[in-house]
């Protein structure tokens, strides 16, 4: 079982409510919630990982942090939320995805052959918590901002009615290649700039 907290937060995408959903006493034991002011039928939902190399100090391999404001604009604008977990490394945690770092740039291969070297799974996310948050605000149909089909099958193999919103970034020079290995690797459905 979960605690509640919340607030109002103004953002440089606009103004949302915030809610914390506590789970324990571990920092990464909270679930976040942004969640817009306009109402709808429904809602257009991201649901983040945190990517600290990216989305503090703004690391150019990935997309994570353009997501992420990506997300927050489109989410003001047609209203949902944005769900975001305190699980870097798709859920590994950091130091470990700190580690598969280490190895690809060492060894000249991607983030999953990295995690699996480590032994870890290449994507060990659960989404039972974002469940519980979709339950709370009594949601069960939503529009799901994502490339991930993972992420699709966690909500709809528990009876969430799920209408995907396809989230391509632009690659750059510097994350053409982890995109990539996302598309070919994990089965990221990226259609528009990677072929």
């Amino acid at each position: 079982m979960y605690k509640l907290s919340q607030c109002e937060l103004n953002t440089h995408f606009g103004v949302f409510d915030f809610f914390c959903f506590n789970y324990g006493n571990c920092e990464n034991d909270n679930v976040l919630v942004l969640k817009s002011k306009k109402i709808v039928e429904i809602p257009t939902i991201r649901i983040q990982s945190a990517c600290f190399t990216s989305e503090i100090f703004r690391s150019k391999d990935c997309d994570c942090h353009e997501q992420l404001e990506t997300s927050l604009n489109i989410i003001n604008e047609d209203g949902g939320m944005l769900i975001y977990l305190l699980q870097d490394g798709r859920g590994a945690g950091i130091f470990l995805k700190v580690q598969g770092m280490h190895l690809s740039q060492t060894e000249n291969i991607n983030t999953a052959e990295a995690y699996d070297k480590l032994n870890i799974p290449r994507d060990p996310r659960a989404y039972q918590r974002v469940l519980e948050v979709l339950q709370y605000f009594e949601i069960d149909k939503v529009k799901l901002l994502t490339n991930n089909p993972r992420k699709i099958a966690g909500l709809a193999e528990n009876g969430i009615v799920v209408d995907r919103i396809p989230l391509e970034i632009q690659p750059t020079e510097d994350s053409i290649d982890y995109l990539t290995s996302k598309k070919r690797e994990l089965g990221h459905l990226f259609e528009k700039f990677i072929k």
